[in-house]
């Protein structure tokens, strides 16, 4: 029995490595920082889900789970919250993912195109890691969830500020009016035809806005 704790106890089982799998926006070193993991602790004695627990408080953290890999390696996988959209701020932009949370703040656009949520009355205070409770903004997400690639490649801004009166801008400024919230989906199917075809007659850059608003045939109205 006494042989039995001494090797339990022993070097044998002393943490060696330990590996993060799955970071891409976050740095290893911040997240074994945030975790309380070190080398050279016996492996019995880890803590996983103290450790799971620290790591969960960083903003770009969507869940995490620490795995005990006999005798001397532990692994913290992780699963990153996925920048979705930008909201405009006060001196910036604010980076947050498909359930609302802000994941950074960046002065200035970032390389990778996201839509831009405009129309919302927030306060700058908002923090990193917290999540914004709107209904506009729950709006603007939906409509970001039911677009294709091709929509995302297409929108650069859409505009929630009044619910019944919808609006989304093309990266060349166009302006698309999509009336309520309803069949978000067919609406962008129906834009993008229209995209399409406009640009076979070479008009894309006299379009003043298109009127998805209703039932039936997008209106396009040209500039004058």
């Amino acid at each position: 029995m006494f042989s039995l704790y001494s090797f339990v106890h022993s070097s044998f089982f002393s943490v060696s490595l330990i590996k993060v799998i799955g970071a891409k926006s976050v740095s290893d070193t911040d997240i074994l920082a945030l975790s309380g993991l070190i080398k050279g602790e016996n492996i019995f004695k880890i803590d996983r889900e103290k450790a799971e627990e620290k790591i969960s408080t960083h903003a770009m953290v969507a869940g995490v789970k620490v795995q005990k890999r006999f005798p001397r390696t532990i692994e913290v996988i992780l699963e990153e919250r996925i920048p979705a959209a930008l909201i405009p701020i006060s001196g910036g932009f604010m980076h947050i993912d498909m359930e609302g949370f802000v994941l950074r703040k960046d002065n200035q656009l970032n390389i990778e195109p996201l839509p831009i949520i405009t129309g919302l009355d927030l306060p700058n205070t908002m923090t990193v890691g917290e999540k914004i409770n709107s209904e506009k903004l729950d709006v603007g997400l939906k409509m970001i969830e039911q677009m294709d690639q091709e929509a995302k490649e297409v929108i650069a801004e859409i505009n929630v500020f009044d619910s019944q009166k919808l609006k989304a801008f093309t990266v060349q400024g166009t302006e698309v009016r999509l009336g309520n919230g309803e069949n978000f989906q067919e609406k962008f199917g129906k834009f993008l035809l229209v995209l399409k075809e406009e640009e076979k007659r070479d008009r894309l850059g006299d379009i003043e806005y298109i009127d998805l608003s209703f039932s039936g045939r997008p209106v396009v109205c040209y500039r004058k």
